[in-house]
């Protein structure tokens, strides 16, 4: 049976998990099987696995999405792809994405707005083109506020939730009242730490994060984040690549799926 190939390297077992299962819907109903490999961590190499005769097409997230040498290989090998959360190239193959920026600005908003003024900034890592994304959306909020970012309120974790716990203390011991964590694993590594040195949420930081997973609603208390389309996003990235594979639809597209600010517990209001 041909089979579509979803690619991820990616530490967060959620973000991939979410995505999988979009895609499978409009897979499970086509002549296509899905095979999802999620390459973080391991010694897998890409190429060995799109070179299966059976792989009749790619899926790719980030941040292979954004990696050119295997855009490049994909290309030469004429088989088709497409990427989920670019910001690279987006005229090479189709592409399904969530504006990032504005997500991140929104909820970098949602702080000033409940009187905060020094924030932390938990980036991802580098190769995440995305965390810039997230990064310049969070900087773009505080200078529509007429804020400066305080470089020293800024830590690069890697998306994991032990990076969160790890970086935590340097904002407990900071004059910080709100945290903005790039993504959910990392927010919720912050407020594991909180609980376990006795630093009340919200009461002494307020917490954000990015994502909106499976835990972000179970934490105590729940976690605000901007909440990511991934399961529509595997959807429609699964619908456009068999049309590209059956040949319907040959047209690069870009389609972006809207985000969701979830606002819950984490977020305390600050006098000024």
């Amino acid at each position: 049976m041909s089979q579509i190939l979803l690619l991820s390297d990616n530490v967060s077992k959620d973000y991939v998990e979410r995505i999988v299962t979009g895609a499978a819907g409009p897979l499970d109903r086509s002549r296509y099987s899905l095979v999802a490999r999620n390459v973080y961590g391991s010694d897998v190499q890409v190429s060995d696995l799109i070179d299966d005769q059976h792989v009749s097409g790619v899926i790719l997230t980030p941040p292979l999405s954004d990696l050119r040498p295997l855009l490049s290989l994909l290309e030469s090998r004429k088989l088709p792809f497409v990427r989920i959360a670019p910001l690279l190239d987006l005229d090479r193959g189709s592409s399904v994405t969530m504006d990032e920026f504005t997500a991140a600005n929104a909820i970098g908003k949602h702080l000033i707005e409940n009187g905060h003024r020094k924030i932390g900034f938990i980036r991802g890592p580098k190769e995440h083109l995305v965390s810039i994304r997230r990064y310049n959306g969070f900087a773009g909020a505080l200078g529509g506020a007429g804020l400066k970012l305080d470089e020293n309120l800024m830590k690069v974790g890697d998306f994991s939730r032990q990076s969160g716990r790890e970086l935590a203390s340097s904002f407990f011991q900071s004059d910080a009242t709100a945290l903005f964590a790039s993504n959910d694993d990392m927010a919720l590594g912050v407020m594991d730490a909180a609980q376990a040195s006795g630093v009340s949420i919200p009461l002494d930081m307020s917490i954000v994060g990015f994502d909106d997973n499976r835990e972000a609603a179970r934490a105590n208390p729940g976690l605000t984040t901007v909440r990511q389309p991934l399961g529509a996003m595997g959807v429609r990235a699964a619908e456009l690549i068999i049309e590209r594979c059956q040949g319907t639809n040959l047209s690069n597209v870009v389609e972006e799926i809207p985000f969701e600010l979830v606002k819950r517990g984490s977020v305390g209001q600050v006098e000024n």
